[in-house]
């Protein structure tokens, strides 16, 4: 679940096409996770690795879906 919401919030962040946006969510995600290891007692790097990846694949899915439809429409 982890990574399928930070791919959403990659992908979402990255269809605003504002740098702002993409380096503030990216900024959020980190900030959860240290609000999280502070309040919770307990968190694992590994879910906020995940997290990372999973925001990192959003992005990357935007830019080949962008390809994709640019290809498709040139054709």
């Amino acid at each position: 679940m982890i990574i399928l919401t930070a791919a959403a919030i990659g992908l979402l962040a990255g269809l605003s096409r504002n740098i702002v946006t993409v380096i503030t969510a990216g900024i959020l995600i980190f900030a959860t996770f240290v609000g999280a290891a502070l309040f919770s007692g307990s968190a694992s790097y590994l879910d906020l690795i995940f997290a990372i990846l999973g925001f990192n694949a959003g992005l990357i899915n935007l830019v080949i879906a962008t390809a994709l439809v640019d290809r498709v429409r040139h054709a």
